[in-house]
């Protein structure tokens, strides 16, 4: 027994054309999967963009905004690389004998004097809640071209230190005439004529220094000056919240000079150590918020409301600046009633530093006194209050808290009192101005303003591309499915496809046998062999008429090269019966005869094994006459069954029957003129000379074969 596989273009044991509607059906699953996973996804996008985007990008950027050693602020806070300018406008006093006289003191600003501030951390250390404790040590440096005079500019105001002494003493009789005993003794004066140096960085002062003789001063320094002792001198030590863990207390001041509460005032409120020291608030800044900035030289916390919105340096900016009743005091400011002293309060406009200055007749104000009581101006002659000049501002960039631009301004007065032990007339009460000061920055490097409007133009242009985009890729891809759906209920989709019958075209090349499954059932030994579309079983078709032939060029099986058998001529020549074709043109099961193979065969899914059974060797064989020129064509050698069930006996066929069928064959073709059947395609015919195949392969090729032939089936074509 010999055995020959061949390749089959069928898989799972189904034809190519349900293949390929089932490929059809999974792809559109497929589809619809991805579709469905698509949508979803961008639907998550823009909830997530919608909800949790603008959160998640502010605590990214809160993040990088925490004080850590080593970070990025670290770096910058310690050693501050924006340019910070220090102004000093100074009054001069025009008219000093009419004021000493009793007349109303007349003032000429001067100025400004510019000084380049450079502030370091030092004695920095950091702690496990959160918390970072350091002092500042500033340095000034002069600018002389970007001021207006010099350091030796001359000008005339009050003795200060004198000016102390006698308000110190001005409710004591016995002081009150040593004061005047030592005016006259050592040639004190109430006004004196200094540089602007000399006032700002010091001077030697008789009166202090004659003092010191009595008794030890509060005042640390040798010198006098406005602004002694903060030039490259370590100031009082801040405890500052880093924002780790807590962005809402990022910048706070907690402590100041080791102490959580001042001293100074008569009230828990105004003891308070609150806001930031002016260089950063905490991320989130509203309009609605109420800032405080605290420094030790103002001894108080100011407090900081919204004014408006600026763009600065192409950045919305929120404008900060204190409230109109910020130094008010009164019936209507009773939260600014600890700010008084027991002599009182003083005038509106006016913070009186008497507590934390060493009880120095000392207090600040905006300048020009900006926002104070008008009757300090219409004492005093020469001032004019401008908010664009005056006002303290800060432009913060909200979203971290970052200033862009900061004008701290301040003014330091002379309180002189009536009752003062002075030579002049005291039928009134003078605020007198003697400088004020600008601290801050107009802008940002522009380094760090482009990192600023990157943060704040960015995240808006992504959160509305994205949203955008992929409600747009939503609303598609539900359209898509809704089409698809909608397709699938009318028919048009895959369920329609199935029940289109197999065309031609769906047939596998060169597979004319119906396939196999892997594991042959019982079953499927009792189907007909269905060759392309031929045989299709309909089992609510049934009948015992015997099929009509087979469709010329589709069912005739195809033998190849590695074989001699000749293919079987179906039904309807040598005397048989036509089949007979259904109505409907489809076989039935129980029309087709048993198959050639009773018992079952493990198959695989893509190749078919064909039994040859060879009965006669070729010497067996007659040998055809010489010269012959005969075509080979089909044979049938298909029993007839009809008899066979009724008992008959089949004559048996000699040796030379498939021979002399050939020729009879061969004739008959010859006499019908050579044409081919309509019905069958004719054999090509063979060049003279050429040997005749030999039918070594056919079942009835040998006597000895003969009574077995009558009792079997006809091989299967898919054993071919």
């Amino acid at each position: 027994m010999e055995k020959v596989t061949e390749k089959n273009t069928m898989s799972n044991g189904a034809p190519a054309g349900m293949n390929r509607v089932v490929s059809r059906v999974n792809r559109s699953a497929r589809c619809r999967c991805c579709l469905w996973m698509v949508a979803l996804w961008c639907a998550a996008t823009v909830i997530f963009m919608l909800a949790g985007y603008d959160s998640v990008v502010h605590s990214v950027a809160v993040n990088q905004m925490v004080l850590r050693q080593g970070g990025q602020k670290y770096e910058s806070w310690i050693d501050t690389p924006v340019p910070v300018y220090y102004k000093v406008y100074v009054f001069n006093l025009t008219n000093p004998k009419q004021f000493m006289a009793g007349g109303r003191p007349r003032v000429q600003e001067r100025g400004p004097y510019v000084y380049l501030m450079k502030e370091s951390k030092e004695e920095i250390k950091f702690h496990s809640n959160s918390s970072v404790t350091y002092r500042t040590k500033p340095l000034y440096f002069f600018q002389s071209d970007m001021s207006n005079g010099s350091e030796d500019d001359v000008l005339v105001t009050v003795n200060i230190p004198f000016v102390n002494a006698a308000d110190a003493v001005k409710d004591q009789g016995f002081f009150r005439v040593i004061i005047q005993m030592a005016k006259k003794i050592h040639g004190f004066e109430t006004v004196r004529t200094l540089t602007v140096g000399e006032l700002l960085w010091g001077h030697k002062s008789r009166v202090m220094e004659w003092a010191r003789t009595l008794q030890e001063l509060p005042y640390p320094h040798q010198l006098f000056g406005l602004l002694v002792g903060f030039n490259d001198s370590i100031q009082e030590p801040y405890t500052m919240h880093t924002g780790k863990g807590d962005a809402a207390k990022m910048n706070q001041i907690l402590s100041w000079n080791g102490r959580q509460r001042l001293d100074f005032w008569s009230g828990d409120k105004c003891n308070e150590i609150r806001g930031t020291d002016a260089n950063g608030f905490a991320p989130g800044v509203t309009k609605e918020d109420k800032l405080y900035i605290f420094n030790g030289q103002l001894c108080r916390a100011i407090p900081l409301v919204f004014n408006e919105t600026v763009m600065q340096s192409g950045i919305a900016a929120y404008r900060f600046v204190p409230p109109d009743d910020v130094f008010a005091y009164g019936s209507n400011h009773p939260e600014n009633a600890c700010y008084c002293s027991g002599s009182g309060c003083p005038p509106t406009g006016i913070l009186d530093m008497k507590p934390c200055y060493w009880g120095a007749s000392i207090g600040f104000s905006f300048p020009h006194f900006y926002k104070g009581d008008p009757r300090l101006r219409h004492i005093v002659q020469g001032l004019r209050p401008d908010e664009e000049k005056h006002r303290t501002e800060f432009d913060i960039y909200p979203d971290l808290g970052v200033p862009l631009r900061v004008k701290l301004r301040m003014q330091m007065n002379v309180m002189l009192d009536r009752n003062q032990p002075l030579e002049r007339a005291r039928h009134f009460d003078v605020v007198l101005p003697v400088f004020w000061f600008e601290v801050g920055v107009d802008s940002l490097p522009g380094d760090v303003v482009g990192l600023l409007k990157l943060a704040q133009n960015l995240p808006p242009v992504v959160k509305t591309t994205s949203v955008t985009l992929c409600t747009a890729l939503t609303l598609i891809f539900l359209l898509l499915l809704l089409a698809q759906t909608i397709a699938t209920w009318c028919g048009w989709g895959t369920s329609k496809a199935m029940k289109r019958p197999l065309t031609p075209e769906d047939l596998p090349h060169l597979s004319p046998c119906r396939p196999m499954s892997t594991q042959w059932q019982y079953d499927e030994l009792h189907k007909p062999p269905r060759c392309g579309n031929s045989f299709h079983s309909t089992p609510s078709v049934k009948s015992s008429t015997t099929p009509q032939p087979l469709t010329p060029g589709l069912d005739i099986p195809i033998i190849d090269n590695h074989t001699l058998l000749p293919p079987y001529r179906p039904r309807g020549e040598g005397g048989h019966e036509p089949l007979p074709q259904p109505e409907d043109g489809e076989y039935s099961i129980d029309q087709v005869p048993p198959p050639y193979s009773p018992g079952p065969q493990q198959r695989t899914s893509s190749t078919v094994s064909v039994e040859i059974h060879t009965t006669a060797s070729d010497d067996e064989l007659q040998d055809l006459p010489s010269g012959s020129t005969t075509a080979r064509s089909p044979v049938d050698t298909s029993p007839d069954h009809d008899s066979a069930a009724d008992g008959e006996v089949t004559e048996p066929e000699s040796p030379t029957a498939p021979l002399a069928r050939l020729e009879e064959e061969e004739t008959s073709d010859t006499e019908e003129n050579s044409e081919p059947s309509p019905e069958y395609p004719s054999e090509p015919q063979r060049s003279p000379g050429s040997p005749a195949p030999l039918a070594t392969s056919s079942p009835q090729g040998s006597v000895a074969n003969t009574s077995r032939r009558s009792e079997m089936p006809p091989p299967l074509e898919s054993d071919l």
